[in-house]
């Protein structure tokens, strides 16, 4: 079995010593390479008792590797230049992952929220790449915390750790119900008209299910519930009319059709909260941070 052997030398030693082969001179390889000639002298006599051969001969006009020295050169050259190249792309990497901002958004986020956002950043900087992908909120949630999303932009119920919420706008909650539908004909109604229907809600609105069923609680009714993943499926059960549902008012108003309608409650209030996440742990770019500060600058609701 092969083994390779120990050197303990450091690869400024043996930069040095390629500079001065390079240059011919210890006085120019230390200008060079910004020490004192001590300095440099100094670090080829240590790789020289490491290897324990003689890697340079001076005369008194000239600097020269000897047949042991033209060796190590030509090895260390092709050494060094496959080293450099790989760090070579781990800089562009670098700067390619500092001008990219991969941003996760819950889909009706996505489609009406963000893209002149994004569009008038890219007019601003149009050096940043920016990409956007819509998914579903815990899915959202997940490709913040595994880093493969910079920022997420969506409403948000509660507090999770190691994430970081800046509020972007706060929007009431409104009911949305077939246009066919009994309180269709009402411009408010209250929480005891409701009583006796289905309501449907996305998934993740635990908060505003428990809050609403604390409500009919007071009145000793049960609140009857389906839950829907997506937008569209919540708005095709809807259209039923075997339910009723609950949004946020852009997102009611975004989807309306003359076979729904939007009603208002009378004495229960409840919102979303829509804003901007990211992991506490991580430091974020010049360009995440650029993004972000413009995003809550131009952020307009559209309600």
């Amino acid at each position: 079995m092969n083994r390779h052997p120990q050197l303990r030398f450091h690869l400024p030693e043996l930069e040095t010593f390629l500079v001065v082969i390079e240059e011919g001179s210890f006085s120019r390889a230390a200008e060079r390479l910004c020490v004192s000639q001590p300095a440099v002298s100094s670090r080829v006599k240590r790789l020289e008792d490491v290897l324990r051969v003689q890697l340079i001969k001076r005369t008194t006009r000239s600097v020269f590797a000897t047949e042991d020295g033209e060796l190590l050169r030509t090895a260390a050259q092709d050494a060094l230049a496959g080293l450099y190249g790989v760090l070579r792309q781990f800089q562009d990497r670098s700067e390619a992952a500092r001008n990219r901002v991969v941003i996760a958004a819950t889909p009706m986020v996505a489609a009406t929220f963000l893209p002149h956002i994004i569009q008038s950043y890219s007019d601003r900087f149009p050096d940043v790449q920016v990409v956007l992908r819509d998914m579903p909120f815990d899915m959202l949630m997940a490709n913040l915390s595994g880093g493969m999303a910079d920022i997420g932009v969506t409403a948000m119920d509660g507090d999770y750790e190691n994430i970081e919420f800046q509020p972007l706008a706060e929007e009431p909650i409104v009911l949305v119900v077939p246009a066919k539908h009994p309180l269709a004909e009402q411009s408010q109604v209250t929480v005891e008209m409701i009583l006796p229907y289905r309501m449907i809600f996305l998934d993740r609105y635990t908060n505003l299910r428990e809050k609403l069923s604390g409500e009919f609680a007071r009145f000793g009714a049960m609140l009857k519930t389906s839950t829907a993943t997506t937008m569209p499926t919540l708005m095709g059960m809807l259209d039923t009319g075997s339910c009723v549902g609950f949004l946020p008012r852009s997102m009611a108003q975004i989807n309306a059709r003359e076979s729904r309608v939007i009603v208002e409650l009378a004495d229960f209030h409840a919102t979303r909260n829509y804003g901007s996440v990211v992991e506490r742990r991580v430091a974020l770019t010049s360009a995440v941070q650029s993004f972000r500060e413009h995003l809550h600058a131009e952020f307009v609701p559209l309600v």
